[in-house]
């Protein structure tokens, strides 16, 4: 589509055959520059204009205003600013932690008085080794390894780690194709469901464990039960829209009604119809338009607009000869996202932000239980080695075991001019609903697994013989400090 500067911006229909390298060297490479720098402002298209006119754009056509609204599904956000927010704000928090001591005041007497949960603990009749050389690796990571427990919560971590880590990346993907709402919504309400979840969570969880003073195996049994809860609440991924009206896409033109999987797939992807036959469309141009029959088109081209208007900040479109409708309107055609007749969005957000609070309830008992089951010398040691297995078996693999899955129900492709796949486009919301939920369900079936294994394998430490005749088990799990072992020796004396 050619703009020019008349009234009314008329849209002519290139009929020329100029190869893909040469049209982006030409107009339209302002305007792709001006979507790639996230549509700043009228200023940066004109620039992009400017530089397209240097390199030998002729005429009287000039490259109006792309009158993008964060409704558009070519509108890229400023994705890069989360970044920086959390980068300075960590380091604003890492300045008083540096004046943190070594040892916090007291610490020395808690450690006296406290009894080791390591696994199997009492079976071993010397210290174990600080493991403070380069040389002694080895064998403190065999040491670790031979612990059940602590193989059995890295893995529980990892399954956990990979649904959080595929969650972030495409659930607002999930939430913007489901729903058919904007990126920015999408983005939104990923915020409104995973930071007070995360945080309520977290926060939670900690306080279960403090609250009712869980040992080892007790803080394992909080993990297993609230990740048994999560499980259930996986099914928040059943609650499916089915997909807009796409012309060509889901739904043929002029016949417009909504199509099974199987008959998109016989269809195949048809763009063109008599409408815009000879209108010469380009399917490197991807710029989705809503039709006041309440069905998508891939561009104003493929719509058979001849009218580009300037309305509220947006793009509105007349003369199309593509769009049909009943009662005349102002315009036939706008550049926004068409409304869904789906309602199961607040439900979905209310089992989603279910589904989160639980995951994360299990975050701290999880790095609670892990701390306990190995020696206080060996705890900085084994959390490196955690969060290596968290992150080679669960954070990394998870977005490309997503994406994989995910992209298998696209069922548009941009095209591209190195004949490439380029985006997906439109995907089909039953099937990618389908995978969302088997990733979810089969991460959390892992977790429980094992968190039932870390459970049945943990052997607690025995009671030495002192406390073999304390009357009551509570008794029996405390721990004499050093200072009342001597007054009480020193008080049988004196009575004997």
């Amino acid at each position: 589509i050619k703009h020019q500067a008349v009234q009314g911006r008329e849209i002519q229909h290139s009929q020329t055959n100029r190869s893909c390298q040469r049209r982006y060297n030409s107009h339209e490479t302002g305007t792709d520059i001006t979507l790639s720098a996230f549509q700043l402002s009228d200023t940066a298209t004109h620039i992009g204009a400017g530089t397209a006119d240097k390199e030998g754009n002729t005429g009287n056509e000039v490259l109006v205003g792309l009158n993008l609204t964060s409704a558009s599904k070519v509108w890229i956000g400023a994705w890069w600013i989360g970044f920086i927010v959390a980068a300075v704000a960590c380091f604003i928090l890492a300045i008083p932690i540096f004046g943190y001591p070594a040892s916090l005041p007291g610490s020395e007497k808690l450690q006296q008085e406290k009894i080791s949960e390591a696994y199997n603990a009492s079976k071993s009749v010397e210290k174990p080794t600080a493991f403070t050389k380069l040389k002694e690796l080895p064998l403190a990571l065999t040491s670790l390894l031979r612990n059940p427990t602590f193989v059995f919560l890295n893995l529980a971590g990892a399954s956990e780690g990979m649904i959080i880590a595929g969650f972030a990346a495409f659930l607002p993907k999930q939430i913007e194709n489901q729903f058919s709402i904007s990126p920015v919504w999408s983005a939104l309400l990923m915020g409104l469901i995973t930071v007070p979840a995360g945080g309520g969570g977290t926060f939670l969880g900690g306080y279960l464990v403090k609250r009712f003073n869980l040992n080892c195996a007790g803080i394992i049994k909080l993990c297993l039960m609230v990740t048994v809860i999560a499980t259930l609440f996986t099914s928040c991924f059943l609650l499916s829209c089915p997909n807009l009206n796409f012309a060509g896409v889901t739904t043929p033109y002029q016949g417009f009604h909504q199509m099974q999987q199987s008959q998109m797939a016989e269809m195949g992807i048809d763009l063109e119809f008599a409408c815009n036959a000879n209108c010469s469309c380009s399917r490197y141009m991807y710029d989705p338009i809503c039709g006041a029959d309440n069905v998508m088109y891939y561009n104003p081209c493929y719509a058979g607009c001849a009218l580009e208007l300037s309305l509220n900040d947006s793009k509105s479109y007349k003369d199309c000869g593509c769009i049909t409708t009943k009662h005349p309107r102002e315009y036939d055609a706008t550049n926004t996202m068409c409304t869904s007749s789906c309602q199961y969005l607040p439900y979905f957000i209310a089992l989603c932000f279910t589904l989160m609070l639980f995951t994360f309830l299990a975050t701290m008992p999880a790095l609670s239980a892990t701390l306990r089951c190995v020696y206080d010398d060996q705890r900085s040691f084994a959390l490196g080695i955690q969060w290596i297995k968290v992150r080679l078996l669960g954070t990394i693999p998870a977005p490309m075991i997503f994406g994989t899955l995910i992209d298998e129900t696209c069922i548009l492709w941009q095209e591209t001019c190195d004949e490439e796949a380029g985006a997906c486009l439109v995907y089909e919301n039953s099937q990618m609903s389908r995978y969302m939920w088997i990733l979810a369900l089969t991460g959390k079936l892992c977790s429980v697994t094992f968190f039932f294994a870390a459970w049945w394998f943990y052997i607690p430490p025995k009671q030495v013989s002192h406390d073999e005749g304390c009357e009551n088990a509570e008794d029996c799990n405390r721990t004499a400090s050093p200072i009342s072992t001597v007054e009480s020796v020193i008080v049988m004396k004196s009575t004997s």
